[in-house]
């Protein structure tokens, strides 16, 4: 007998949608993989906009259903780094435009240029051979 002892996921039900206007989907989807769809989808109508990416053909299916699939896909399935895509991108982006000069998670208020010097107090030990470590 499993015994459960967190009961969030247990109401965290995902809502699914089966068909649109009538017409089945060939599978089940969630609203969160259905949001990330558009989403791409709009990109890729605007992108299609630009004279540069509508001049490749005429891969219609490729631009307007493939790529919009595999970025849901993506979107909803794989993990980065324990988190999810779209997180992880935004925190990484987040970290290429911060100052990146922080001690104990408290920025400096040094410039980048001056040289850093640690107010506190250093200990090491001897090796039992006498020689520092």
């Amino acid at each position: 007998m499993k015994h459960i002892r967190i009961y969030n996921q247990v109401f965290r039900i995902e809502k699914t949608v089966y068909n649109i206007q009538g017409i089945p989907l060939p599978i089940p989807v969630s609203y969160r993989q259905l949001a990330f769809f558009v989403g791409a989808l709009f990109v890729m109508l605007l992108l299609n906009t630009l004279p540069i990416l509508s001049w490749f053909g005429n891969y219609y299916l490729l631009k307007f259903v493939g790529i919009p699939i595999l970025v849901s896909w993506f979107f909803t399935r794989k993990t980065l780094d324990g988190k999810a895509p779209h997180r992880f991108l935004f925190r990484y982006f987040e970290h290429l435009l911060s100052h990146h000069h922080f001690a104990r998670y408290q920025k400096l208020e040094k410039t980048p240029n001056e040289k850093y010097q640690y107010e506190g107090e250093v200990s090491f030990r001897f090796d039992s051979g006498g020689d520092n470590i």
